[in-house]
């Protein structure tokens, strides 16, 4: 496995300020004694602070070596200098910094010292591959370090696979080290079907070898609760509690299988005691506290507080706790705490989105409103722009819900596409194709690579009848992809209703698309339209049938209904411009379709 080397020297800056700081000709050897006491409290550091993944968090904690690395040889002085730096770095809790300069020298030196809080570090920070570099070599270095095996097997099962990392986590068992088979269940999970049988086959191996081994029994009893073999975890869990009562793992993994069996009041009382068990164990009361979420909102609550005490890092907990304050009206704690999230804009953004949600749901239009337009990072920007496009045109106008998602263009122009797209779908649905299409020569403008807002535009120019400009947008997009099967239908479709004498041009467009898409409900619909245009009625009837078996859009239902009236099956017809009303009340094509055939009033 290659090393994570820098080519240079990280911190060429740094070293020269820190070298002003000292006279020529400092002690080496003392500076080095000095290092290996700030490494040695770096290893205890790092094994006593190291947080889990959800997944590692399945199994115990391993016991960090605290054995100082024996001295082989002086560090030239650029050495120290570089691990002085990254010391000051770790003080400061610039610690990727301070990985950047333990990883230049633990591969320049070799030195087994600098190599183990390499591969500590890097496991702190999550950084897998560096760490199964290291923790490799400190492996190497030393055979009988159990640690070094713990590092490599959990980066591994990360980086490639649970069944390559087992062999490393045996080794840990076999050295004495507290092993955490779990985490590797856990990775084993997210692999294809194959990978959890052969997984599973090899902790029944292990499991005949080691057949005590409580951490191999959590693993196997954790792959059990997910294949939905309940009973066997149940039995393997109890194995484990019977030694070790308080076993927080086997307690969450019991717990979440009586809840699979819907044994929810024995799966609330196993988690009181659990938690009372194991007062600091986070899963666990996180667990608690959402299940107490359906049952009292008030002991949900404290069960969050506690958790956010316990845990002030964490920012997601402050949010599920605010969430609960808003249930609960405690108006006075939900603005103080989303307050406090303004130090996260994704956070302080999804809080937002979801507290509009919530007013939604309450019909507390305007506060919602007010929510969404915080909503302005992360994911849910979009969503939340898109919610105030909805109420702002269903509560207020056409005119207010466009100077709306205007003000967020100007404002973001990072999202200007995406708020681009909204005005024109508000422009499309009142009519104003002449606005809709000014405003997307605008963007375009701008962005005149931009594929979706070019497509958008034609689609206005085919309203507009304009079809010198439909075939402009499309044929630049079928320039750039001859596969875009969208365009080549929406340019097919376009010709076919504003120049009927291209009905042949028309076809093979919507052919060449149909043979790229041949399930594509609205290229079907479009193939048929033209069918019922060249008068092939029983073939365009035949198609535009299949089409809207798919999807009972209101435009497929308009083509149908007029293709089944021509040929005679009038009843049907009517069913069907019924069906496609369902959905769209007032749709315009389905109305100008009766009044082309004189049933208007009908």
């Amino acid at each position: 496995m290659a090393a994570t080397v820098l080519c240079s020297n990280p911190n060429h800056q740094q070293r020269a300020m820190l070298t002003l700081a000292f006279k020529h000709g400092t002690d080496i050897v003392t500076m080095h004694q000095s290092l290996t006491s700030l490494l040695l409290s770096l290893a205890i550091l790092l094994s006593g602070c190291a947080m889990l993944t959800p997944e590692q968090d399945l199994a115990p904690n391993t016991k960090a070596s605290a054995k100082a690395a024996e001295v082989t040889r002086p560090f030239p002085e650029d050495a120290f200098f570089d691990l002085l730096i990254a010391e000051v770095a770790l003080r400061s809790q610039d610690l990727e910094t301070a990985l950047d300069n333990y990883t230049y020298q633990a591969e320049k030196t070799g030195d087994l010292g600098v190599i183990t809080t390499t591969a500590k570090l890097a496991q702190y920070l999550g950084r897998d591959e560096t760490a199964a570099t290291y923790a490799k070599q400190w492996a190497d270095q030393e055979p009988e370090a159990a640690e070094a095996y713990f590092i490599l097997s959990s980066a591994l099962s990360k980086t490639t696979n649970p069944l390559t990392a087992l062999p490393y986590m045996v080794k840990v068992l076999e050295l004495g080290g507290d092993s955490n088979f779990a985490a590797l269940a856990a990775s084993a999970l997210t692999r294809p079907e194959l990978e959890q049988t052969q997984f599973l086959g090899e902790l029944n191996k292990q499991l005949k070898l080691h057949p005590s081994d409580n951490s191999l029994k959590i693993a196997k009893a954790l792959m059990l609760q997910y294949q939905k073999q309940e009973d066997a975890a149940l039995a393997l869990i109890q194995e484990v509690l019977n030694e070790e009562p308080d076993n927080p793992h086997a307690l969450l993994i019991e717990t979440r299988t009586l809840s699979q069996l819907g044994r929810d009041a024995d799966a609330l009382a196993r988690l009181h005691y659990a938690v009372d068990q194991n007062p600091h164990h986070k899963r666990l009361r996180h667990d608690l506290a959402r299940r107490l979420v359906k049952t009292d909102l008030y002991q949900a609550k404290a069960q969050y507080e506690e958790l956010v005490r316990q845990n002030p890092s964490d920012r997601d907990l402050l949010l599920e706790l605010m969430l609960i304050n808003r249930e609960l009206s405690n108006t006075a704690e939900v603005t103080a705490q989303l307050k406090s999230l303004n130090d996260s804009p994704e956070l302080r953004s999804r809080a937002n989105y979801i507290l509009g949600r919530l007013d939604e749901e309450d019909q507390n239009w305007q506060q919602a409103i007010s929510h969404y337009l915080k909503a302005t990072g992360g994911d849910e920007f979009s969503k939340a722009s898109q919610r105030i496009a909805s109420i702002s045109l269903a509560i207020e106008s056409a005119d207010k819900a466009l100077a709306r998602l205007k003000h967020l263009r100007v404002n973001h122009p990072e999202q200007a596409t995406h708020i681009y797209q909204l005005e024109a779908e508000i422009l499309r649905k009142e009519a104003r194709y002449q606005q809709g299409y000014d405003l997307l020569s605008e963007a375009l403008s701008t962005n005149t690579n931009d594929d979706e807002l070019r497509y958008a535009r034609s689609l206005f120019s085919e309203k507009l009848g304009n079809i010198d400009a439909v075939e402009h947008d499309l044929q630049h997009l079928i320039d750039r992809d001859p596969n875009n099967a969208t365009a080549l239908n929406a340019l097919g479709y376009s010709i076919a209703n504003l120049n009927k004498t291209r009905l042949d041009e028309a076809e093979q467009l919507v052919k060449r698309a149909l043979e790229l898409e041949p399930n594509d409900p609205a290229i079907i619909d479009s193939y048929g339209w033209i069918m019922l245009l060249k008068g092939n009625i029983s073939e365009a009837v035949s198609l535009l049938e299949k089409a809207f078996k798919q999807t009972q859009d209101h435009e497929i239902a308009a083509h149908l209904g007029e293709a089944l009236w021509l040929s005679g099956d009038q009843a049907r017809a009517k069913l069907v411009w019924q069906e496609g009303l369902k959905d769209t009340p007032n749709s315009p094509i389905i109305m100008d379709t009766l009044r082309k055939l004189g049933l208007f009033n009908e």
